[in-house]
């Protein structure tokens, strides 16, 4: 077994490396720079343990936010039984005695073989770049380190793959890297929550483990979060003082609840008595449905200004937003008002009185009127309505107001 550690600056302190376990091991320390114009501390150590042993402990590295303080890395290679089979892995990677001048940077870490230039995955089946942002002291998964996890200490980390892939009996080189740092992003790494910024351009209000199905939509039947555009979405300080109709017409309104497709029931505070296309993953279809009728215009329905809706800088997302399902309104509501989202048997509560950061941040809902569903029901010329007032969480629904002026909020699910 091997292991090369990379520094950004030629000064390198070295120490005698020390092994843990009752096992034979040679380690022979190099300077190199192969590869990666800069020099390398090689430190080449076999193991045949079959324990959880440390094959790099005590191996100092300088970085170059480090200056000429030395840092501490520490490897470690866990044994992994498969099928009466197994073999030596590295699992997880200890940085440790990093200064103060290193706060605010991402450290990189990359293993490589003995004969190419190629990073080797290390976990999450093809990562080959652990990420470890050091929020002012505090070490936290960066971006794209997705199947990795953080403990932090006091000027020290260590990062553990939860599915390592790197033999330990290929890495013969380590790098280490302090560089600018990159916002963790769920659209890089797949794995969102509430209010990260969804790939669409809003803000994520609705996460889902399981998932559910949303007929039509990016996800179908893959579906796993809700995001919702944010207060100037319309090019106005709050665009939820655009109100409209839900509809201009009430003579052909599609019966929602009599088709095929419907999204998946994740709950809802009324039981299950109510129409499919209340359910959480339906509002792309109910809104679909209504964009499409006779005289429907961006100028005067609500569904067709959200069909007809993307962000600056998101033209590709053009009819993926729609007026959300009843439940999904409850959700967003729920948001709006600081409560907790994801079990959809509670209903939105609301404050009283709305809370005042919805104002003035990037969500800006407004607490003095109705919030347009995007779930009807009846025939035409009965046609009911479902709305949220998110001042206090209180639903309605009745006749005639798919042609009152409310608000809304486009949003998409992905």
């Amino acid at each position: 077994m091997s292991k090369d550690f990379y520094h950004d600056d030629p000064i390198v302190e070295e120490s005698k490396p020390k092994f843990r376990g009752n096992f034979r091991t040679t380690a022979v320390v190099i300077i190199a720079s192969a590869f990666f114009l800069q020099n390398t501390l090689a430190a080449n150590i076999s193991l045949n343990n079959g324990a959880a042993v440390e094959f790099g402990q005590g191996v100092k590295i300088v970085t170059a936010c480090s200056g000429n303080e030395s840092l501490t890395l520490t490897p470690e290679s866990s044994f992994i039984n498969s099928a009466g089979t197994g073999a030596h892995y590295l699992n997880s990677i200890k940085v440790s005695n990093i200064p103060s001048s290193c706060y605010g940077v991402d450290f990189n870490i990359s293993v490589y073989d003995s004969s190419t230039s190629t990073a080797l995955p290390m976990f999450a089946t093809s990562k080959t770049v652990a990420a470890v942002w050091n929020n002012a002291g505090t070490f936290q998964v960066g971006a794209g380190s997705a199947g990795a996890s953080i403990t932090s200490g006091s000027g020290a980390f260590t990062i553990t793959f939860s599915s390592p892939v790197a033999l330990a009996a290929n890495v013969s080189r380590v790098t280490l890297q302090s560089v600018s740092h990159v916002a963790y992003s769920c659209i890089l790494d797949g794995i969102c929550a509430v209010g990260d910024t969804g790939p669409g351009g809003g803000t994520i209000y609705f996460a889902s483990v399981s998932a559910f199905t949303a007929p039509g939509t990016i996800c179908d039947t893959n579906c796993h979060y809700l995001e919702v555009a944010k207060k100037k979405w319309d090019g106005v300080n709050n665009a939820d003082s655009v109100s409209l109709q839900l509809s201009s017409t009430a003579a052909i309104l599609p019966a929602q609840d009599q088709g095929t497709s419907f999204g998946s029931q994740l709950g809802t505070y009324r039981g299950t008595t109510e129409k499919n296309n209340w359910f959480i993953g339906q509002g792309f279809i109910n809104t679909k449905l209504i964009a499409e009728l006779t005289g429907q215009t961006t100028a005067n329905s609500v569904a067709a200004r959200a069909r007809a809706f993307a962000p600056t800088g998101y033209s590709s997302t053009v009819g993926q937003w729609f007026i959300p399902s009843f439940n999904e309104l409850n959700e967003l509501c729920k948001y709006a008002n600081g409560q907790t989202t994801g079990n959809t048997s509670l209903q939105c509560m609301g404050n009283t009185p709305f809370q005042s950061f919805q104002t003035t941040t990037s969500e800006g809902f407004k607490g003095t009127n109705n919030y347009f569903s995007s779930s009807i029901r009846g025939t035409a010329g009965a046609i009911s309505v479902s709305v949220i007032y998110f001042g206090n969480g209180e639903s309605n629904h009745g006749v005639g107001f798919y042609n009152d002026a409310r608000e809304f909020r486009p949003v998409r699910v992905f």
